[in-house]
């Protein structure tokens, strides 16, 4: 019985190293040339230096300095690409649209914590999954959500008001803008409410904002969660993982089980309220306008064999106050940190806002979604913030076959030979490099590393459109694109205009003695220098307006 384990093992064994070991030959003969960072060594490459919290300088600096194309070595000889040419990108979403897709250790990652939402999803179930969700994130369904996002923004200021003196207060906003992201998300997507934001707090709520840092600790360990899911039954993972000895594995079961019950909770009285019609529903915090709520009604009356399951539907859920909680908070809370530092900035635009309503005898609740969207000023603030600071630096892909990507400009390798196309091998991990797109000096200018929103009240550099970088909003690659753009970006736009319109109404902002430095704990968030928290940390100086 023990030989014919150990056999099992061998032969499992080998499964997996020899086609490892072919796909580094290849990418050796392919890749070598290409121009990135100094390589540390064999054994890890450059992934520790990638993937830990104090990552987020290292990784400006590669992917910002070392051109459009970075090879970027990892584990024992594995070589990754980082992508910035528009040419290569226009061609890995359009030709290898089918082909690219996320790797098979991150979708099983996601699929095993929250379900089968559109993060996890692969091939046609992740178009299926998008089919569905694109009508609920359009424009159309918006528009209802704004006085909720409005009625949100309102509450913030109104508890921040208790905290802030006419003189100026510190106050540790990363907390509030956290509170506010996940209730309007709450409210707008789900149809519920964690809380007032002066007392906010669930253990749902906290489950979600513990997910990226323990993320993060698990990083260098997920490729081999595949390959564990295809040895032993799913629930035998699981009973493995409740008395592992690393704590982190343990934590991040109990996040999973926290935030998979309470979404179940969530779900069956939505669904009950639907069956009791449209009064029950309208009593509900969202009054059906919520984005579940759509989706229940939409896939009651999709055809049989295309409904979503109710699987589908709760990842979908956890997608939703994970992708767009985080994400949108620290968006917010950079705009708050640059008008801070930048005066002049954040008076230009609160004088634009109370030309908007205060002087005409509006209140920011008599805007619609449009009226927001073309505050030009707020608008240059939110895109050129969006532009510089992406919460995500890159994003990963891996195709399952070779692919040639040509490049709109050559580059040079390290043997001094001109390179006018890439040969990726299959299996090769791909990072789209959205920083370095964003920050591409020949695309947006010789200041293009500078924080300029007066840059977006004139008509761009004709380099910005010349480039045609692949983009679904402003020409800008923060919300990708191809088939797993970000399907809930004007979603985050409307959430981030209402709340910033509401900030800079009601209070002045200067930043505070403690040097703010950002970590990478899933996303890129703040801290404070020497603070070893893990926790979001933002203290700045606020002053009633």
């Amino acid at each position: 019985m023990i030989g014919l384990l150990l056999l099992a093992l061998a032969v499992c064994g080998l499964a997996i190293v020899v086609p490892e070991v072919r796909k580094r030959l290849r990418q050796q003969r392919a890749l070598s040339t290409i121009p990135g960072p100094p390589c540390p060594s064999f054994w890890t490459g450059v992934s520790t230096q990638l993937h830990n919290p104090y990552a987020v300088e290292y990784r400006e600096q590669v992917l910002t300095e070392y051109g459009r194309v970075v090879k970027l070595p990892a584990f024992v000889g594995d070589i990754h690409l980082a992508i910035s040419d528009s040419l290569a990108l226009s061609t890995l979403y359009n030709k290898y649209r089918d082909a690219f897709d996320l790797p098979k250790w991150h979708s099983e990652t996601s699929n095993t914590v929250f379900g089968p939402g559109l993060t996890a999803a692969r091939g046609q179930q992740h178009s299926k999954q998008r089919k569905h969700l694109s009508p609920v994130f359009s424009v159309r369904y918006l528009r209802d959500m704004v006085t909720m996002f409005n009625q949100v923004a309102q509450d913030l200021v109104d508890t921040l008001h208790g905290q802030v003196s006419q003189e100026g207060t510190e106050v540790e906003m990363s907390e509030y803008l956290s509170r506010f992201s996940l209730e309007a998300v709450g409210r707008t997507a789900l149809g519920y409410s964690f809380g007032p934001l002066d007392v906010h707090g669930t253990d749902y709520s906290l489950a979600l904002k513990e997910f990226g840092p323990t993320l993060v600790k698990l990083h260098l360990w997920r490729p081999i969660l595949p390959w564990l899911k295809w040895l032993f039954p799913l629930d035998v993972l699981r009973a493995a993982a409740s008395v592992f000895p690393w704590k982190v594995v343990r934590h991040m079961q109990a996040i999973s089980d926290n935030v998979y019950q309470t979404s179940r909770e969530v779900l069956r009285k939505k669904g009950e309220a639907i069956k009791l019609g449209d009064a029950a529903v309208r009593q509900e915090i969202g009054e059906g306008k919520d984005l579940i709520s759509i989706l229940l009604r939409q896939n009651i009356l999709g055809l049989e064999g295309e409904r979503l399951s109710e699987d589908d539907i709760l990842g979908q859920m956890s997608l939703l106050l994970l992708a767009a909680t985080d994400t949108t908070s620290a968006s917010i809370t950079r705009v708050v940190q640059l008008l801070a530092e930048n005066p002049k900035v954040q008076e230009t635009l609160r004088r634009e806002i109370l030309d908007a309503t205060t002087h005409v005898g509006r209140t920011l609740f008599d805007l619609d979604y449009d009226a927001f969207a073309k505050l030009p000023y707020l608008e240059a603030v939110v895109r050129e913030s969006l532009r510089m600071y992406p919460v995500f630096y890159m994003a990963n892909r891996v195709s399952d076959e070779d692919a040639l990507l040509p490049l709109s400009e050559p580059i040079t390798g390290t043997d001094g030979k001109q390179i006018q196309e890439l040969f990726i091998p299959a299996g090769t991990t791909i990072w789209l490099n959205m920083l370095g797109s964003n920050r591409d000096p020949a695309i947006w200018g010789p200041d293009a590393h500078e924080w300029k929103p007066e840059r977006w009240l004139a008509p761009l550099p004709a380099s910005v459109a010349d480039a045609r970088t692949p983009s679904v909003f402003a020409n800008m690659s923060t919300f990708a694109a191809g088939p797993r753009s970000c399907i809930g970006y004007n979603y985050a736009l409307a959430e981030m205009r209402i709340a910033v319109a509401h900030l800079v109404l009601a209070f002045k902002f200067t930043p505070s003695d403690k040097e703010i430095v950002w970590k990478l704990g899933g996303i890129v968030s703040p801290s404070v220098r020497g603070s070893d928290s893990m926790k979001p940390e933002f203290p700045v100086v606020m002053a009633r307006a």
